[in-house]
Order: structure tokens, then sequence, then C-alpha cells
């Protein structure tokens, strides 16, 4: 790596990427972090999950760091202080509701302190790992048809979409929509953002919060929603686990989430 352009900031996935088997994350990965943290660098997560969900997960490892949530809807601090934040068109968000309703979708809406779904039975994984934990937080776990309707009134990060629905077919009746963008963060999902938000946004905020130049930004990630930090990025970087897609976009392969590719990576290009 040249001496004139190294690594000040990293933004890196979680699942996929940082975590590794069973969503586990690896000890190797954990040391790479607090080795970068000593050197000076900014390691920051970037994911599609909402900020205080990813903030728990890390916390429990003993890492304290920002956090790029939502696909860069939402940007924290290590204390979770407010960066940055976008939201949905209201417009968007109804006719978004009601397609889904129609579909018979199953599906997660996600605001600035809730998440809802319209089916009573079902629970986000998040809530089953930290609920009272993440409810101590003023955020709020919802479900039921009379609740989402009124949920997608109030402002809306994103809809996280399952595929209990063909997803071509909730993917085309999806992309009438004016003022959304659709990416995915798996083969079995849909994600639904405000037009133009996406991670590469997220990773801008901060770092320019950071007064750091993206050129010396390294970002780590598997997915579709990963391309647009990868492509902003000084220093992109796929996993080895990756999509074809996702790779032809990076900089950089390294080798997959399950063999501590993040960890392998930091040491090759940070450290």
């Amino acid at each position: 790596m040249p001496s004139s352009m190294p690594v000040r900031m990293i933004a890196t996935d979680m699942d996929g990427t940082l975590l590794g088997h069973k969503s586990v994350l690896p000890e190797e990965n954990i040391r790479a972090i607090l080795a970068a943290q000593e050197k000076g660098i900014v390691v920051a997560l970037a994911t599609g999950r909402f900020v205080e969900n990813a903030y728990f997960v890390v916390k429990d490892a003993g890492i304290t760091c920002p956090i790029i949530g939502s696909n860069g809807g939402k940007v924290v601090d290590e204390n979770l202080q407010l960066i940055s934040q976008h939201f949905m068109d209201p417009q968007a968000v109804l006719q978004v509701y009601e397609t889904l309703t129609e579909l018979g979708s199953d599906y997660f809406v996600f605001g600035p302190e809730y998440i809802c779904t319209a089916r009573e039975e079902v629970a986000h994984h998040s809530e089953l790992s930290y609920g009272p934990r993440i409810e101590a937080l003023g955020f709020t776990y919802c479900r039921g048809k009379e609740a989402a309707l009124a949920c997608v009134k109030r402002a809306c990060n994103k809809f996280f979409v399952c595929d209990n629905v063909p997803l071509p077919l909730v993917r085309e009746q999806l992309l009438k929509i004016p003022g959304i963008e659709l990416t995915q963060s798996g083969v079995r999902n849909i994600e639904i953002m405000p037009t133009g938000i996406d991670k590469a946004v997220g990773v801008s905020d901060l770092a320019r919060h950071l007064n750091i130049p993206l050129s010396q930004v390294m970002t780590l990630g598997d997915q579709e929603n990963d391309i647009p930090m990868l492509k902003c990025a000084g220093y992109g970087v796929a996993m080895g686990n990756a999509s074809e897609e996702t790779k032809a976009a990076a900089r950089f392969i390294t080798d997959t989430n399950v063999n501590c590719g993040f960890a392998k990576a930091i040491e090759k290009y940070a450290l």
C-alpha cells in the first residue's frame, strides 16, 4: 500500500462479511478491529440492519464504533448520536404498503424508533435476540395490520421484503412506484430505500463528518447492497463468498467470511 494513501476509515458490511458461520463474530475479526482502532483507524459498520440491532452485536464483543445502518439511511457515532438520517417519501411509502398488501408479501418496515410487520405472529430476529435491550433505547416493536398502517404514516427509513411471494413478481410491481430504489442483501429478500440512498451515501456522510477523504476509506461487502460503497471507496474489498457482480465492482477480493476474510483484508491493506 502506498504510504501516502493510508487507510484511515474502514466501513464493513456485517452479514456475509464481518460475521462468520451462523452469523457469529469470529475472534480473529474482533482482534483485527481492535488492532485497527489501536492504530487510529475508524472502524464502522455499514449494514442493512437497523442501527440499534447492529449496536448490540458488536457491543457484546467489546467493540464500540460508528454505525451506518439501514443501508445508509441512518448514521450514528460510537455513542449512538445521530450524524445523518434519510427518510422515504411519504407518498411512496403508502404506495409500497398498498402494493405489498395486495400481493400478500411478508415485510418489515423500519422507522427511526420502530420496526413493524403486518403479521401478528411474526417477530423480527433482533427482537428475539436483543428485544428488551433495544426497547430500553426507546425502540418499539409492533405488529398487526392496524399497527402497520399506522407506521407507514410515520417517518420510514426502509422496507425489508421477504420471499413468501415470488420476488420477481414483487420487484416488477415495486418498480412501478416512483421515489424508491430497490436493492438486495441476499437472494431471498428485497430492500426498499429512498431514492438516492445507499451505503455509499452513508459511508460518505460518516467520512465527511470525520474529515476523511473517500480515497482513504476501505469498504468490505458481499452483496448487491454493498456495491455502491465498494465503488465509492479507495479500497473496495469484496469477500470471497461475494456475488460475481459484487466482486466485479471491487478493487480487491479477500477470503470468504467463514475463513475470516475480513481480518485478512484488514491485515493486508490497513495495518
